[in-house]
């Protein structure tokens, strides 16, 4: 298990090896980021890995209902949740919705809502021009790169939410931060982030 390896940084959710003794992250420590946290079921690597592959590339939709009854015990398990009150997908481009044919985070957002009985606003949150992927590229790079690339369409229906955005991986924290300060911008009150998966520090 993992957890015997690694444990999360208490505000990006990033795993750092258990002899780091701080509880955050040496990129949290320079700069926070504008999410209030973030957790994941688990690292990028093995199962978890294979099966956001499959999900994300080759159209296994099926792997959202276990994967989002996975996303929903992390949530239920973790007291820093609180109660939010909407479930907001990371959204994808128009280009690369049509290239793609759905957006895998959506997916995982209507398992989880439905898990957690909770409001899923998936047409909220959009994303305004096709960005390059994100993998591959350094953290200067994914910052330039997503720069002003979200917005919030329906600033009503976001008002005064805590807000739960979900995506499948969680690499250096650079989109799911894009998408907090739309949110926030958008009037949301608090942003919490959970992933299917995330990067080692």
């Amino acid at each position: 298990m993992w957890e015997q390896e690694f444990r999360p940084c208490r505000r990006c959710g990033r795993l750092l090896r258990k002899e780091y003794t701080a509880e955050l992250c040496p990129q949290c420590q320079e700069k926070l980021p504008p999410f209030r946290l973030a957790r994941a079921v688990g690292p990028y690597r093995g199962e978890l890995r294979r099966a956001i592959l499959e999900l994300k590339y080759r159209g296994r939709r099926s792997l959202a209902f276990p994967l989002g009854y996975l996303l929903s015990r992390v949530v239920a398990e973790e007291p820093l949740y609180g109660r939010p009150q909407a479930v907001i997908p990371v959204p994808l481009s128009s280009r690369r919705f049509k290239e793609r044919a759905f957006n895998q985070s959506a997916l995982l957002s209507e398992e989880l809502g439905r898990f957690l009985g909770l409001k899923v606003l998936d047409r909220v949150l959009v994303k305004e021009r096709h960005t390059p992927p994100q993998a591959g590229l350094d953290r200067p790079a994914r910052l330039q790169n997503l720069q002003g690339s979200f917005a919030v369409v329906e600033s009503s229906s976001v008002e005064g939410l805590d807000v739960l955005l979900v995506d499948d991986v969680l690499t250096t924290g650079i989109t799911a931060a894009a998408c907090t300060v739309a949110l926030l911008q958008g009037g949301a009150r608090s942003v919490a982030v959970v992933t299917v998966a995330t990067s080692l520090c």
